[in-house]
């Protein structure tokens, strides 16, 4: 079994005293228990110097940082309003980026050959041919006509709430109830009649 070394104390108080380390590290560090070392803390009346005052006032992680752009004091009536307003403030920035990125891809697409031949003088002396399969890559319009797509989708799909077109799941679950209704809807429970008046 191997012997136990003694514990340098002094050390340990040193460490505890300048206020780097919590009680845990410490204890970790000089390899003693952390009861031991709390015991040892309330028996010799061990106390902190500033520095744990100035670790203590310090932000952590957990506080939020100041941000001196957001301004919560503005009056009521400068906050922007929800509702109408704002949705026709979305409706119409989603025009205005359509509209900018149907100018980009009209741009791309009249000047492809000029582009497309200025890489292929550009890369001629390449040995391998991957930086111009890159940058052909690069000016495909595929990318740009998936987002251009999406965001008519959105658009159609109404963020504002006044959806013009219902989705995949929406039209599903209709399909399948009208399937399920008339002949071949599901049969109601047997009715007793009793006549005993005939």
């Amino acid at each position: 079994m191997p012997k136990k070394t003694d514990t340098d104390w002094h050390a340990i108080e040193a460490d505890f005293r300048a206020g780097a380390l919590s009680n845990r590290q410490i204890a970790k560090k000089h390899g003693v228990a952390e009861s031991t070392l709390r015991k040892r803390i309330a028996s010799g009346g061990w106390v902190r110097t500033s520095a744990q005052k100035v670790r203590k006032n310090t932000k952590t992680a957990h506080q939020p940082a100041h941000n001196p752009q957001r301004n919560p004091a503005l009056p009521r009536e400068k906050l922007p309003s929800t509702g109408r307003r704002s949705a026709a403030n979305v409706d119409e920035r989603m025009d205005e980026m359509v509209s900018r990125l149907l100018g980009e891809l009209e741009d791309t697409t009249s000047h492809l050959g000029e582009i497309s031949k200025a890489i292929e003088l550009e890369t001629a002396d390449d040995t391998g041919s991957r930086r111009r399969d890159a940058m052909l890559k690069a000016i495909t319009i595929k990318e740009r006509t998936e987002s251009l797509h999406k965001l008519r989708q959105t658009h159609m799909m109404g963020v504002t709430g006044s959806g013009k077109k219902k989705g995949v799941k929406e039209e599903r679950r209709e399909a399948a109830e009208k399937a399920a209704s008339g002949k071949f809807s599901r049969m109601s429970s047997p009715k007793l009649v009793v006549n005993n008046g005939k």
